[in-house]
C-alpha cells in the first residue's frame, strides 16, 4: 500500500459550473454521485455490502488491486449484493509533475450516469488501470466506449467536460481517507462502511467472505 501523510486542509467553495450527474438514488443499480459530489456510487445504496474505495489513477498499487479484485467486484456489482463508492484522488500529480490523475479522475467522474451500469463502470476502472500510461481525451473516450458506457457519456468524456473540481475532490477525499484509515492513509484503501473498518484485501476471496457475512 502506498502510504502518505499530510495536513488536513479546509475546503473552499469553488466557483464556476460543472457537469453534475444526479446524486445517489437508493434504488439504483447504475451509477450516481455521492451526496457530497466527490465520490461515485456504483450499485444500489441498499446493497448489503457497502464499500468505499480510495484510489489515485496513477497509483501502481491500485492497479495491482484492480487486477486482482476487479473481476470479483464486477461480478458482485452485477449481482447487486455489493455497492462501491469510489473516491478518486490526485495527489500523485504533484509528485510526478503532471496532470494525469486529474484528467483521468475527471473522466471517471464524468462517467457517472444513471445509464452507466455499476458493472460497466467497474469495467471502465479495470480497463484504465490495465492500460495505464497517460491517456488523452481520445484514449479515455475509446476505453469508455469499449467498456460499454452509454454514447452520451462517451461524448462527455471525449469533450473533456468538467465533471468536478479535481483539486477540491482530492482535498475532500483526502480528509475522508485520513478519517477512515488514520494509521496508514494510503491508496488503495477499501473501507467497509457497515463495520467501519479497513478491509484486508490481501486475502484471496475477501469480497466473497464479506458478501457471505452480509
Amino acid at each position: 500500500m502506498r502510504s502518505w501523510l499530510g495536513t488536513l486542509v479546509a475546503l473552499a467553495v469553488f466557483g464556476g459550473s460543472v457537469a453534475a450527474p444526479a446524486t445517489a438514488d437508493p434504488a439504483t443499480t447504475g451509477t450516481a454521485l455521492a451526496a457530497d459530489h466527490f465520490g461515485v456510487l456504483a450499485g444500489s445504496a441498499q446493497a448489503p455490502v457497502q464499500l468505499e474505495i480510495f484510489c489515485d489513477p496513477q497509483c501502481s498499487e491500485c492497479a495491482k488491486f484492480e487486477a486482482a479484485s476487479g473481476g470479483s467486484l464486477s461480478k458482485h456489482l452485477a449481482a447487486g449484493d455489493v455497492a462501491v463508492t469510489y473516491r478518486w484522488m490526485t495527489f500523485l500529480d504533484a509528485r510526478r509533475h503532471n496532470d494525469v490523475s486529474a484528467r483521468v479522475g475527471n473522466a471517471l467522474m464524468a462517467a457517472t450516469d444513471p445509464a452507466t451500469s455499476a458493472e460497466a463502470y467497474q469495467g471502465y476502472v479495470n480497463a484504465l488501470y490495465r492500460k495505464g500510461g497517460a491517456p488523452g481525451l481520445d484514449d479515455l473516450a475509446t476505453t469508455a466506449r469499449e467498456s460499454g458506457l452509454p454514447a452520451p457519456v462517451v461524448e462527455r468524456i471525449a469533450a473533456g467536460q468538467q465533471a468536478v473540481d479535481t483539486t477540491s475532490m482530492n482535498a475532500f477525499n483526502r480528509v475522508q481517507l485520513l478519517s477512515a484509515n488514520p494509521r496508514s492513509p494510503g491508496t488503495p484503501t477499501v473501507y467497509d462502511t457497515a463495520t467501519r473498518t479497513v478491509v484486508d484485501t490481501d486475502d484471496a476471496g475477501w469480497l466473497d467472505r464479506l458478501v457471505d457475512a452480509g
